[in-house]
């Protein structure tokens, strides 16, 4: 054991049982003044996401940090890992630190799936500490379950300054200094289910937890990340900042407008109350720099342009199978409430069928369900007639005489390479699509085979 950097689980191990230690994220919803005051004196401190990678930022993190520091509510903040290598390890600790709020007592590296295609695991996760170190002496902790915190990184998370371990089944059997043991704490102030730990207070008190640091690294290179360019009065300098918000839409999807969407986009005309909290078809979008958006998208119904960080899009109507652009998590239940302990990895493709739960809409596969957001998944088959009314074949496939594309039906080879006629796109009640060629006969439209 490494002295100060945990303890050893066993029964002597004094926890902090009295106060939650929620970790908090965009799932939770944004979270308003009365439910922060009201979580202040439940809560010994909060770990608040940051970030999804590089790529994708907490829609909530500012608002929910901003309230915690208003109202007196201790907290760290976390970037939950999705770096390929080393080099990408430390961009995405500069844009957690750039994004992060400065009043953060300490950060948290989530790193709980194995993204890392160059190098080694372990390479990645030193890099990220050492650039977070080059820039802030605040306390840095390193979380994972335990036995991916020991496969993957067990030599690299030696150096953090403390460990957060999760295991949901019985107390951690290595060092740790603040466990997350359940995905099904009930939080009154938020009257919901959520992920809570219990510190170690016989290796690091609560205080140690809370303390803020002299950071004179975070005062002197703290960098302004908000929403909008805002101009200090001080020195009479600009910061520009970067649009952080999702603007990745495509026409063809579906948008849910926010509760906290203000007015449309390129006027000063209010949304009304009545438009929002609904559904609305994306049917053109446009690239702008805009509050916290770099993309603007029109809905359908509503006749409107809106900026993206006003929606949320998921999928919807069914399209057979997806395939995967992040890690997921799969739940028993379509309120992602209850963790199965299984996932689903980036770059996979699930079968599944898209429902809707609430003002949500989830994707239920034979394991579980997933999030419907489109930002984790896209369809995994050719949805529209290429405009060349061509597909190439990625690899050798079969022609059919039928569209249920069974082997009894099967007519001949298709070389890989090969560029084939096609004169529609068919959809079965499914939702997985198949493709109509020139000559009469059915191919598969799945993305893995054929592309346009």
């Amino acid at each position: 054991m490494t002295i100060g950097f945990g303890v050893a689980a066993t029964k002597s191990a004094s926890a902090d049982t009295t106060k939650a230690i929620p970790d908090i994220s965009e799932w939770q919803g944004q979270l308003t003044a009365t439910q922060v005051q009201s979580m202040k004196n439940n809560v010994s401190f909060v770990i608040n996401r940051r970030q999804y990678g590089s790529d994708y930022v907490d829609k909530y993190a500012a608002n929910n940090t901003s309230l915690y520091v208003k109202y007196g509510v201790p907290f760290g903040e976390y970037a939950y890992a999705q770096f390929v290598s080393a080099s990408d390890a430390k961009q995405e600790a500069k844009d957690f630190y750039n994004r992060s709020n400065k009043n953060a007592a300490f950060y948290v590296l989530d790193f709980e799936v194995n993204t890392v295609t160059s190098g080694t695991t372990n390479a990645a996760v030193k890099a990220w500490y050492e650039e977070m170190r080059s820039l802030t002496n605040k306390k840095l902790i390193f979380y994972s379950y335990q036995s991916f915190a020991t496969t993957y990184a067990n030599t690299a998370r030696q150096s953090f300054d403390a460990q957060w371990i999760a295991n949901y089944s019985y107390t951690p059997t290595i060092s740790y200094s603040l466990w997350q043991y359940t995905d099904a704490y009930y939080m009154s102030a938020l009257n919901q289910y959520i992920d809570n730990s219990k510190a170690v207070v016989s290796v690091h008190p609560i205080s140690w937890w809370t303390a803020a640091s002299s950071a004179t690294t975070d005062t002197s290179t703290s960098t302004n990340m908000s929403t909008n360019t805002s101009t200090n009065t001080n020195t009479s300098t600009t910061t520009t900042t970067t649009p952080t918000a999702y603007s990745k839409y495509k026409v063809g999807q579906h948008g849910y407008l926010h509760k906290a969407a203000t007015t449309y986009y390129g006027t000063n005309t209010t949304i009304p109350s009545s438009a929002k909290q609904k559904f609305y078809k994306i049917t053109a979008v446009k690239s702008v720099t805009s509050g916290n958006s770099s993309q603007a998208v029109y809905l359908s119904g509503l006749n409107q342009w809106v900026l993206a960080q006003d929606i949320t899009g998921y999928w919807y109507g069914q399209h057979g199978s997806f395939n995967l652009t992040s890690n997921l998590n799969i739940y028993s239940d379509a309120g992602l409430k209850t963790k199965t302990g299984s996932k689903y990895t980036k770059g996979s493709q699930i079968k599944g069928k898209v429902v809707k739960n609430g003002s949500v809409y989830r994707i239920k596969t034979s394991k579980g369900y997933v999030s419907g957001n489109v930002k984790y998944a896209t369809p995994a088959y050719i949805e529209s007639l290429p405009s060349s009314k061509t597909v190439t074949t990625t690899k050798k496939i079969y022609s059919y005489s039928k569209s249920s594309l069974s082997k009894t039906y099967r007519r001949s080879a298709i070389a890989k390479g090969t560029k084939v006629s096609v004169t529609k796109v068919g959809k079965r009640s499914t939702g997985s699509r198949y493709l109509v060629t020139a000559n009469g006969q059915y191919i598969t439209a799945n993305k893995s085979y054929v592309t346009n």
